[in-house]
């Protein structure tokens, strides 16, 4: 059942869009940790498999690595699409993102920003 927001004002699509926007802050949050997880999951396979430490610590990196990079893909197409999503109810307000943009570009260009 989809929601139906044909009768809904600017303020309430922009307030939906503040919303949404604090979601995908928190979800970067755990991106973020994804990213770590391949790191930390890399550095400990290697050391498991060809430094000082045993094979178990080399698959332990390994199943690290997977679970970290499939979390990463995951939550990275979550918030790319989360984000599209945003300015789509942002345009719907009447909000344009790509205006302030130009503002401040045209600001730091004489030297005010």
């Amino acid at each position: 059942m989809a929601l139906d927001t044909s009768n809904w004002t600017r303020e309430d699509l922009v307030r939906e869009a503040k919303l949404q926007t604090d979601a995908i802050q928190r979800l970067n949050v755990w991106l973020r940790l994804g990213y770590s997880l391949v790191a930390a999951g890399f550095l400990v396979g290697y050391w498991g498999f060809y430094g000082g430490g045993s094979t178990g610590f080399g698959v332990l990196g390994v199943i690290v690595l997977v679970v970290g990079a499939v979390m990463s893909v995951v939550l990275k197409v979550g918030t790319t699409n989360a984000k599209k999503n945003v300015r789509a109810i942002l345009d719907a307000a009447g909000v344009d993102l790509d205006a302030g943009a130009k503002k401040g570009e045209r600001a730091e260009k004489n030297g005010r920003g």
